[in-house]
């Protein structure tokens, strides 16, 4: 396979099913690193954690590691103590968003079974499935009833297809203790679950581990959060769409060593005085909704053209629990449960819009941004329920008026990049610049 792909290009090949998905993502970062090498090795930081991730779930079999694939906010930490490499199917769509043809072949294979009005992500890692392209095939599969509606048409199917042994989380609708007891339940059947799935106890030397280094992840990536609200923001809003690999890499040293580099740089950009707009800061953005993956350059453009750097985005913004006894189960499984409840994105999209307002306030009192885009994924379409309390919240409380911009976060080929920079253009000229 890897002597085919020199003599045409992975897409094409992917396009014709003769290359996994897993060998995309690799290939293609390789291919970015030896770039990056020869053009900007001071960067090189940025790749290592996509190397280690796609690395890690390519060659999870020949290193004779179980693969876990997961959909929604699971207690990752336990199935990296099992000593299994967990899998995030959200990291699919995100990374193949930025080629519209390859994110539209599997989109396109979805929706001969599903509504084409069912979110991008589900489909672009439904389809993958239906074209059998992962590369590999998932040991088990573990998944829980949020988000939305498309998460749990989509979840239920992909276990019929993968037809492994499966595990799914119910997922309460309040936030007390009763819901945390609710979840630390089913972390405790969980560990059953994964104690009979690979025929070996949970060694809770190895938890304590996997914990240690998501605590490293959320101080660290906290810390970051918090240089943003210096002025001007010392970090480019493109490293925020990077942070969102901790929800599939928290366990793992390398994402710690990635913030602790992105910290690094950006205390650094604070001595200087220094930010990511050519000119000086003139905007702070807030972005609302979900993230555009599928055009994640967009933060670029506005850095570039209007000196407007994206300070935080609701997707990317949690509250980054920490364990804190490390010895104590029940104290460990209930901090489990809150960053289930308070994961990306279901800390703002899972209801109440209490959540979501709370968040947005958040986002308002502590970064200050003067400019507020509603970003809104299609495929969202109960946070669009929430779309005009929260505008009317930031309007009132901030005097901010928002854009709203419906967009797919994943498929490019709803929405073209032109498009998305004349409305963002047109927005920037008549209202915040008027």
């Amino acid at each position: 396979m890897a002597e085919f792909v020199k003599d045409t290009t992975l897409e094409d090949a992917v396009m014709r099913g003769e290359l996994s998905v897993f060998d995309f993502c690799c290939q293609k970062v390789e291919g970015q690193i030896a770039r990056m090498k020869e053009r900007n090795p001071d960067l090189l930081w940025t790749l290592e954690i996509q190397d280690a991730m796609w690395h890690n779930y390519r060659d999870a079999h020949k290193r004779g590691k179980k693969l876990v694939f997961f959909g929604g906010p699971v207690p990752v930490d336990i199935i990296v103590a099992f000593d299994c490499i967990p899998v995030y199917l959200d990291t699919i769509p995100i990374r193949l968003s930025p080629n519209p043809v390859l994110t539209g072949k599997f989109i396109d294979s979805a929706e001969r079974y599903v509504p084409a009005t069912t979110c991008g992500l589900c489909k672009t890692y439904l389809g993958t499935a239906l074209e059998d392209q992962y590369g590999v095939k998932p040991d088990a599969f573990v998944y829980s009833a949020v988000p939305c509606d498309s998460s749990r048409v989509v979840y239920p199917n992909m276990e019929r297809i993968f037809n492994v042994p499966t595990f799914s989380f119910d997922f309460p609708f309040r936030r007390d203790d009763r819901g945390y007891d609710y979840l630390v339940n089913q972390t405790e059947r969980f560990v059953t679950f994964m104690e009979e799935f690979t025929g070996t106890k949970l060694d809770w030397g190895k938890l304590k581990e996997a914990m240690t280094h998501s605590n490293r992840t959320y101080e660290l990536q906290g810390k970051c959060a918090d240089l943003r609200k210096h002025k001007p923001c010392p970090l480019p809003g493109r490293m925020l769409v990077l942070n969102g690999t901790s929800n599939a890499m928290a366990c793992f040293p390398e994402m710690g060593d990635l913030l602790e580099k992105e910290l690094e740089v950006g205390q650094m950009m604070i001595e200087l005085g220094m930010g990511p707009c050519p000119n000086g800061e003139k905007h702070r953005v807030a972005l609302l909704q979900n993230m555009l993956w599928s055009f994640s350059g967009a933060m670029d453009w506005m850095e570039k053209e209007y000196d407007a750097v994206t300070v935080m985005d609701a997707f990317g913004f949690q509250h980054g629990d920490l364990y804190e006894d490390l010895d104590d189960r029940y104290g460990c499984f209930k901090t489990m449960a809150k960053k289930i409840q308070n994961n990306p994105m279901i800390h703002g999209a899972s209801g109440p819009s209490e959540n979501f307002l709370y968040l947005t306030d958040q986002i308002f009192r502590d970064y200050e941004p003067d400019v507020s885009i509603f970003l809104g994924h299609i495929g969202c379409k109960h946070t669009w329920a929430s779309a005009k309390m929260v505008t009317d919240m930031i309007q009132e409380k901030y005097g901010v008026p928002s854009l709203y911009l419906d967009v797919d976060g994943i498929d490019g080929r709803y929405k073209t990049k032109d498009e998305i920079t004349g409305a963002l253009a047109q927005y920037f000229d008549t209202v915040v610049n008027k």
